[in-house]
């Protein structure tokens, strides 16, 4: 069973991730503002990151309601996170001032998906509870599928090129 600091630990990063799904979504309908090409993907992307941000939400009161359910993982960095959300807020920002390519803005969607993939936060804490799980496989799966449909469209550019 956790501590009540291991619980106070894993409250604030999940807010942590709550927010980082929020500002991907905002990178996401500046990409669909940015760049006409494809802007249905970019609102769904957009939408989808909402989704993974009110998921996240619920594994929160989850484990705010059942914490004997859980137990620590792997730790997990807030400052990495931190440094991830800055570097999304910038290509946010950047996506108004600056010039991109089309293909540019998929691979840098791309390098963000994979980079969620790579954090392992699906292991920040230990549980057998089915709900938390589902959530979070969810994420995973949708996380997996954004990656998959941006690399698809990246093919598809350098196969015409």
């Amino acid at each position: 069973m956790m501590s009540i600091a291991d619980i106070e630990k894993i409250k604030t990063v999940l807010e942590y991730m709550i927010q980082y799904e929020l500002d991907l979504s905002d990178f996401y309908k500046q990409c669909a503002e940015t760049c006409t090409e494809e802007q249905a993907l970019w609102q769904n992307l957009a939408h989808a990151e909402v989704g993974h941000a009110e998921n996240i939400h619920k594994m929160r009161e989850i484990i705010v309601k059942k914490p004997e359910r859980f137990e620590l993982g792997r730790p997990f960095n807030p400052a990495a996170l931190n440094t991830a959300t800055a570097g999304l807020k910038d290509y946010t920002r950047r996506l108004t001032s600056e010039k991109f390519s089309f293909e540019q803005i998929l691979i840098i969607a791309r390098d963000i998906e994979q980079s969620i993939l790579e954090s392992h936060y699906a292991e920040i804490v230990k549980t057998a509870d089915i709900e938390y799980q589902t959530l979070m496989k969810g994420i995973l799966s949708d996380t997996y599928v954004h990656k998959r449909v941006i690399q698809k469209k990246i093919e598809e550019i350098k196969t015409k090129t």
